[in-house]
């Protein structure tokens, strides 16, 4: 069996446990209502082909993020894209992230491309610096991947940065793929997104998920935003027809319609993430202050991830992704008593490690 590099792999942990899975970075508010009654009454669009140009959902979507729906390409999940974007457009260099999601670097691999890595330093607290611009001049690729905010780090990129990248990328016939999957999380998050500029710069390419803030990872629905015609229809080829199913359009299409989970969402995760983190920090813990709906922390405690598992609570261990070493974990923001849960695990866990005293263990 191939090993499996993300967070939400609940099913290696048998038996009847329930486990609090902080290594997935979903929704904890959980399926909007909307679609759970959407799902009750869907029974019927598994018996017919599905739309395979989601053309309803699309309109919706147009809505939502205020684009033309002609813009928009729908796939079977944020993942899926990523692949028809690296296969249908067939990049020779990409320039990513160092840490960020790994499936980038996967895509571009397997349709033949080389990858080169920004490097985001512990001492910059992982934030994207200037010097991004002087990396592009010196490996001048034909593809950029930016995660904004970040996994699995949460920063974001600064508005200034991000508009000079894609200046970059226009002005040098490179693509640039903005992973904007978290971003409806971020309190700021409407200003940050360049989805706006797809219309003028047909060099962006706009990733989104129904995943994470919508809570639906089973469902598998994302889609991308594109200016350009040429480049939506090499990324349509590069997939199969019928990429999404009839019920994850009629859902997906219900999660936009939910105007009331949506503002729940965007008011409480944001507290949420602020009283994790502060209780995080009274531990002895390097902690990264992020934006979304996760943090990063970092430990001298070994095998942390594994003394969470015994306890029946999965956290992510962050030592595969490029970038990170041993010691280095994400947590997701999930409800206050999920969270307090979580802590006074942390906290025993500390405490066993110390032979009684949290305060002996220091970070470095």
């Amino acid at each position: 069996m191939m090993t499996y590099g993300h967070g939400g792999d609940i099913y290696s942990y048998s038996g009847d446990r329930v486990l609090l899975d902080f290594s997935s970075n979903i929704n904890p508010l959980g399926l909007p209502p909307a679609v759970e009654k959407a799902l009750q009454v869907s029974a019927g669009a598994c018996t017919v082909y599905p739309d395979p140009h989601c053309r309803a959902v699309s309109e919706k979507i147009g809505e939502y993020e205020n684009v033309p729906s002609g813009s928009i390409l729908c796939g079977n999940g944020a993942a899926d894209l990523i692949y028809r974007i690296a296969y249908g457009l067939k990049p020779k260099k990409a320039l990513l992230f160092a840490p960020t999601f790994s499936e980038y670097e996967q895509a571009v691999r397997q349709s033949g491309g080389a990858v080169y890595y920004y490097g985001l330093r512990d001492e910059n607290e992982f934030v994207p610096q200037r010097d991004l611009l002087r990396m592009l001049d010196s490996t001048q690729p034909d593809i950029v991947f930016l995660c904004n905010p970040n996994n699995p780090t949460g920063k974001t990129v600064a508005k200034e940065l991000m508009t000079e990248t894609a200046v970059w990328c226009q002005s040098n016939n490179a693509v640039l793929v903005i992973d904007e999957c978290f971003l409806d999380f971020v309190r700021n998050g409407k200003a940050l997104s360049m989805i706006g500029e797809t219309e003028k710069n047909p060099n962006i390419i706009i990733l989104k998920a129904f995943t994470k803030f919508f809570a639906m990872p089973g469902l598998r629905f994302g889609y991308l935003v594109c200016g350009s015609e040429e480049l939506r229809k090499k990324i349509w080829k590069a997939g199969q027809p019928w990429s999404v199913s009839g019920v994850a359009q009629l859902c997906g299409a219900a999660a936009l319609s939910d105007k009331t989970y949506i503002e729940q969402t965007k008011k409480l995760i944001p507290r949420f993430r602020e009283n994790l983190q502060t209780e995080l920090e009274k531990l002895p813990l390097r902690v990264y202050s992020g934006a979304a709906n996760y943090i990063l922390f970092r430990t001298t405690v070994p095998k942390l991830d594994q003394k969470t598992a015994v306890r029946d609570i999965l956290i992510r261990n962050c030592a595969n992704y490029h970038g990170l070493c041993e010691g280095y974990y994400r947590v997701a923001v999930k409800s206050s008593e999920d969270n307090r849960k979580l802590i006074q695990t942390m906290q025993a866990i500390f405490t066993e490690s110390c032979a009684g005293s949290i305060d002996a263990i220091q970070f470095e």
